[in-house]
């Protein structure tokens, strides 16, 4: 499934204020070989991509209504913050956006709450093989 680079394992970076909803991410990433780090909010998110673990994050899976920094207010400081890392974006949100979400910043389709698991995995492998290959990630 190639869940490794030459710098080491992948890693996903899951952000969402529903401890139930991040923790069954968890586990359907981890059953797939990824390593998964979390942040509760938008806060939180930049903690982890200004800390030493962003050099192995190749997805961010993000929600965007959080408490304290929303994920709208995250992209919006990863557009604009060229010493973030560029990490392609999944938004998985219950709020309605149609088709392709690369206009608020996400890098692939938008994934509508509630989803199953096997779309998820499909949108980040979409991710890792963008990352893996240097190209953009696919809007399939």
């Amino acid at each position: 499934m190639g869940t490794e680079s030459p710098e080491g394992p992948w890693a996903i970076l899951v952000v969402d204020d529903d401890d139930d909803m991040r923790a069954c991410m968890r586990a359907i990433f981890e059953d797939e070989g990824y390593s998964v780090l979390e942040a509760r909010d938008g806060r939180d998110a930049l903690d982890v991509l200004q800390s030493s673990d962003a050099h192995a994050i190749r997805a961010l899976v993000l929600d965007l209504r959080m408490p304290r920094l929303s994920g709208w207010e995250l992209l919006e400081i990863l557009r604009s913050d060229e010493a973030l890392p560029r990490i392609p974006v999944l938004v998985t949100s219950a709020l309605p956006v149609h088709g392709d979400a690369s206009g608020i910043g996400a890098t692939m389709y938008w994934l509508r709450k509630p989803f199953g698991s096997r779309e998820l995995l499909a949108a980040v492998r979409s991710c890792s093989d963008a990352v893996a290959s240097g190209a953009s990630p696919s809007r399939a």
